[in-house]
């Protein structure tokens, strides 16, 4: 059995399910996925990966816990040809984690919700 924190992609997946399970996975942390440098809008949630890849046959991957935000914006690019950002909540603002990227999806989780609980 598949823990909460794993998101598997392939292209019949949904934007909406990608951004529920990323939300539902790391809390603290925010997902938004971007065509030609434009963030997806609520317009396109209910489109398919497939209907929005910019690369001809995408493919299957995994998101866990473990990988590194890095890691997760290259399986985006390299997969799909899409663009994604994620970001860290730190109480009522949400940050870029650019400089933090190589810290695994977990420990930028856990590191949200110290924050959160700080305030």
């Amino acid at each position: 059995m598949k823990s909460k924190e794993e998101i598997f992609i392939n292209s019949e997946t949904r934007i909406s399910q990608i951004l529920n399970g990323f939300n539902a996975a790391f809390p603290f942390l925010r997902i938004e996925i971007y065509k030609k440098g434009e963030v997806i809008t609520l317009d396109h949630r209910d489109f398919r990966l497939f209907e929005i890849a910019s690369i001809k046959a995408p493919q299957d991957f995994l998101v866990h816990g473990e990988l590194k935000v890095s890691e997760v914006e290259q399986l985006f690019l390299s997969k799909l040809g899409l663009k994604v950002a994620i970001f860290r909540k730190m109480g009522t603002s949400i940050v870029e984690t650019t400089f933090t990227s190589q810290w695994t999806l977990n420990h930028q989780n856990s590191k949200g919700e110290e924050i959160y609980f700080a305030i």
